[in-house]
């Protein structure tokens, strides 16, 4: 299985991979470790800013839900 280069050091990744919610790991199974990794909004924010972006913004650029982080916790 082909995964991202980064994910020992996304946020997104160590906060929301083992959450039950299926909207986040849909987001792992399409970006993190599918076919649009390459289209991954934080991986383009840390190439265009130098360091990553906050924990709860997904891999589309928008900010993770209310909802998805209490599924997380």
């Amino acid at each position: 299985m082909v995964e991202c280069e980064l994910l020992e050091t996304c946020g997104f990744f160590r906060v929301y991979s083992d959450t039950l919610d299926m909207a986040c790991r849909g987001f792992i199974k399409t970006y993190c470790k599918g076919e649009r990794m390459d289209e991954c909004k934080r991986k383009e924010y840390r190439l265009q800013h130098g360091e990553p972006p906050v924990d709860d913004m997904l891999p589309t650029g928008q900010m993770i839900p209310e909802s998805y982080k209490t599924a997380a916790g």
